[in-house]
């Protein structure tokens, strides 16, 4: 796992330098690298800025969820390891990632990103987490 951080950072980067967003897999992966190393403010910009979401919400909105992101490091401690749980596509261009993450203390948090393709990217479209497995699966 160590070996992947490193190179979804080049993956990110690379397309960055590009103007092109990578695949939501790298992302999300760098949204929490993110979280873990910098905080909610930059885990949230770097996931939105430029996006149709923060043009629809505004960069304060968006911004204004940093400190829930940031009290669920300081709650449940970094995060130690993510598992991708649901991968479920809708159509060509909309697709929906759940997420686990474990913290240093052990404890779950329940994370679901949404993707959208505009101009031949992958978007953020909406994200959500919670600490609670019946809320996270309610069928479950």
């Amino acid at each position: 796992m160590k070996i992947l951080i490193p190179f979804v950072a080049l993956i990110v980067a690379s397309s960055q330098a590009f103007g092109a967003r990578p695949e939501p897999e790298a992302q999300i992966a760098e949204f929490f690298r993110t979280l873990g190393d910098k905080g909610g403010t930059a885990a949230v910009d770097g996931l939105c800025k430029g996006t149709l979401l923060e043009a629809q919400k505004g960069a304060s909105q968006l911004v204004a969820a940093a400190p829930q992101l940031d009290a669920v490091v300081k709650v449940y401690g970094k995060i130690a390891r993510t598992e991708t749980i649901e991968k479920k596509p809708f159509g060509q261009s909309f697709v929906r990632i759940r997420a686990i993450c474990y913290h240093a203390n052990g404890a779950p948090t329940f994370w679901e990103f949404m993707f959208f393709k505009a101009k031949d990217e992958w978007q953020i479209y909406i994200f959500q987490f919670n600490d609670q497995f019946s809320k996270a699966f309610p069928s479950a």
